[in-house]
């Protein structure tokens, strides 16, 4: 009997068990992505019997989406297709809308595996937000030697609001009356994230893991979801959370994690509008979706001082970067490897192959999102 057949798009670890024996009874066949057109081609030829799809993290973002692929009036999919498989908890909402057009599940990964390392690295952004270690890099040290000299000159520079460049003084530390206790760094404080307060937008299983973390470091949490969280929510989540519908509804906060996912709703939910209304001067994060965050204003918050840092994983243009924003020193950045871990990476794998194996034994997929 012939083995049903399953294109492989991108990479997975093959050691893994459940690769193993998902490999001992459907045929896996490995394809490396490369333009739209060849692989159109290769759909009508000698993948033209496949009946499901596994797909990496990338995914088909390199030709503009799955969706490009039947927007050929010549290529239509392969007609034992059932599934798209996708490793990744974010997904393309018009390749999902087109493929169902054509009956064919898609399906991502659910947050579980990746919600424990994104949340990690929002907490690395939260202390750098505050603290501001990173302005105490490495280069520096070899240009003053000394840590008295380094923080009095530090303290005593002037913060280059246009440019995002700390500056440093030329008068010397003596370790006397020039000592500097390093509390502040271009005048700009080093504070501790306890007692300020945090707003996260999307409080899904991601959002509510970063507010347990942050609730840990001393932050007061704000949610702001579309609905008001329920008496069983807050027994749910073992730390105190309050709601707000909208950003601009929170009052003054501190730092804004933006954790939700890119729909029309959310697109530059961040924006001048915004960054105006806020109360106070704030730090950002996303983990998000880049295209939550219109760049440029964000860019015109940093240089106005109404912005005090951003830390971005994620980018409104990506993969392409904006270098003017992210060479600025109030500026940290990540190349979306919030959930970057070997065991995210294998759970996702073991997801994914799941899928597809229900679905072509003719049961319900765990996680369709079509």
């Amino acid at each position: 009997m012939t083995k049903p057949e399953v294109l492989f798009v991108g990479t997975l670890n093959k050691d893994l068990p459940q690769y193993k024996s998902f490999a001992a009874k459907f045929n896996c066949l490995d394809y490396v992505l490369t333009t739209r057109e060849q692989f159109q081609a290769d759909l009508a030829t000698k993948f033209s019997n496949i009946s499901a799809i596994y797909g990496a993290w990338l995914g088909f973002l390199p030709i503009g989406g799955f969706r490009t692929v039947l927007e050929s009036a010549a290529a239509s999919p392969p007609k034992h297709l059932k599934i798209i498989a996708y490793c990744s908890v974010g997904y393309d909402h018009q390749d999902a809308e087109a493929l169902a057009q054509h009956d064919i599940v898609m399906t991502n990964v659910p947050s579980d595996g990746a919600a424990n390392p994104v949340a990690d690295l929002v907490v690395y952004y939260a202390i750098l937000a505050f603290r501001q270690f990173h302005m105490y890099s490495k280069p520096i040290y070899n240009q003053i030697p000394h840590t008295i000299d380094l923080r009095h000159r530090l303290a005593q520079g002037k913060f280059d609001h246009d440019r995002g460049q700390s500056q440093m003084s030329t008068s010397e530390g003596d370790g006397g009356s020039r000592y500097h206790f390093g509390e502040t760094i271009n005048g700009r404080a080093n504070c501790s994230p306890a007692g300020h307060t945090a707003a996260i937008i999307g409080f899904g299983k991601i959002g509510q893991l970063i507010g347990k973390k942050l609730d840990a470091l001393g932050m007061d949490i704000v949610c702001i979801k579309r609905t008001p969280l329920t008496q069983q929510d807050h027994d749910h989540l073992g730390y105190r959370a309050t709601y707000a519908p909208h950003i601009t509804q929170t009052g003054p906060v501190d730092l804004i994690v933006i954790a939700c996912p890119e729909t029309p709703e959310t697109h530059h939910l961040i924006n001048s509008h915004v960054i105006d209304a806020m109360a106070k001067p704030f730090r950002l994060v996303n983990i998000g979706r880049g295209s939550v965050v219109d760049e440029d204003a964000l860019l015109q918050g940093l240089k106005s001082g109404k912005v005090l840092f951003a830390g971005l994983d994620v980018f409104e243009n990506e993969p392409a970067l904006n270098l003017e924003l992210i060479n600025r020193d109030d500026v940290v950045v990540t190349p979306h490897i919030g959930a970057s871990t070997v065991e995210n990476f294998d759970y996702t794998a073991v997801k994914a192959l799941k899928n597809i194996e229900l679905v072509l034994d003719g049961k319900d997929a765990i996680s369709r999102v079509n």
